[in-house]
């Protein structure tokens, strides 16, 4: 039981918001330029429910991730420029193969040298399903390589989102090391002569817009609009679990046909920014770590150690095709963690150039993840 409890919800609210609009202040600190406020939060989420001052789970939560991250994610993309796109996709696309291929060797090495029990194929390629595209493709992978035990399904999708934060820690931690700046040297990152550290370069657009409420409104009606659009499309053809992918097609097509409209948007982009903070926040309170015992132990330890694989491994492969390290950043939060998530982290950095290339990657992910996971189980079958 927690001080906060899952049913109360303005309580669990203030701290989600809270914790959001902490994340932003932390910005503005040295602190928070080189850690970033979304891996604070991250940790603070994680600490709040392990110590029983808010729950693991709650509807609120639920709330976050069904109603606010859709809502975010068209207010993310109404100024994405296609034409940008175009000129961006192709770094970003070879970012996102060698993340893709790298988390998918570092599970199978793994596997291949440790006894993770079993049922170690079937949760190694449902874990790479998932760390290349979604949750989606966690789902799909498991029924495809017939991965039902109750306990160990549940131990691996604990370990799905341990490893989540996990991962988005040491993400986040890599442009504050000097030696991965210099193996992957980015334009969105300063870097002086003598090698110290850095701090993120905001790339804004223009000079600062004051604030609309009208401008506000219509974006949030039309954001509001294009989900219920998605929902009602993604019903009809029945495939529910493709809404996401849905209502990014649909903003996309506002953003860039309906340009008249967008213009008179105003503060979508920030505020569809703090939704996805209050999201950061309810994945690392979804971190149980009192769960980290009999069938997700094993599971824990693949994932948390191919993280770490992946970090020495990117660094080489990175520096021999020579990755930007923002985008980089970028690629492999979308193919880990998800197009939603990916937007949210370039956001956050006052990337926007990368908030389209980032989700068109993660949904990329979605599309070839299950494939791969299946592949990688069946791999792992053969060769063990």
């Amino acid at each position: 039981m927690s001080l906060i409890s899952a049913d109360q919800t303005f309580q669990l609210a203030t701290v989600l918001a809270g914790l959001a609009a902490f994340g932003f202040w932390t910005e503005t600190t040295q602190l928070g330029r080189k850690l970033s406020g979304v891996l604070i939060i991250l940790f603070l989420g994680v600490v709040l429910a392990n110590i029983g001052l808010i729950p693991h789970s709650a509807p609120m939560y639920s709330t976050v991730s069904s109603l606010l991250v859709p809502l975010a994610i068209p207010m993310l993309l109404f100024k994405a420029d296609l034409k940008q796109v175009i000129a961006e996709i192709g770094p970003m696309f070879k970012s996102f193969v060698a993340s893709a291929g790298v988390i998918a060797f570092s599970i199978i090495l793994l596997t291949l040298l440790f006894d993770f029990g079993p049922y170690e194929a079937q949760v190694a390629g449902t874990l790479t399903g998932s760390y290349i595209g979604g949750s989606l493709n966690f789902v799909a992978t498991a029924q495809a390589v017939e991965f039902a035990d109750p306990n160990h399904y549940i131990g691996a999708l604990t370990a799905d989102t341990i490893g989540a934060v996990f991962f988005m820690g040491v993400l986040m931690l890599m442009p504050a090391l000097a030696f991965v700046r210099r193996a992957m040297p980015s334009p969105y990152f300063s870097v002086d002569s003598s090698g110290g550290d850095s701090e993120p370069v905001v790339h804004e657009e223009g000079p600062g817009v004051p604030f609309n409420m009208i401008g506000l409104a219509a974006a949030l009606a039309t954001s509001l609009a294009i989900c219920a659009l998605g929902q009602l499309l993604a019903k009809m053809l029945g495939q529910e679990n493709y809404f996401i992918l849905i209502i990014t097609v649909l903003a996309l097509g506002v953003a860039n046909f309906v340009k008249p409209l967008v213009r008179n948007f105003n503060a979508e982009f920030e505020v569809g920014t703090f939704f996805m903070y209050m999201f950061f926040v309810t994945i690392g309170a979804s971190a149980d770590l009192a769960t980290i015992a009999g069938a997700a132990l094993p599971y824990v330890v693949l994932i948390c150690a191919s993280v770490c694989v992946f970090f020495v491994l990117i660094i080489i492969v990175g520096k021999l095709l020579k990755l930007d390290l923002a985008e980089l950043m970028i690629a492999a939060n979308a193919c880990i963690l998800g197009p939603a998530t990916a937007a949210a982290l370039a956001a956050g950095h006052g990337w926007r150039d990368l908030v389209t290339p980032g989700m068109l990657t993660g949904i990329l992910g979605y599309a070839v993840g299950t494939f791969i996971g299946v592949g990688t189980t069946n791999l792992l079958t053969w060769l063990l």
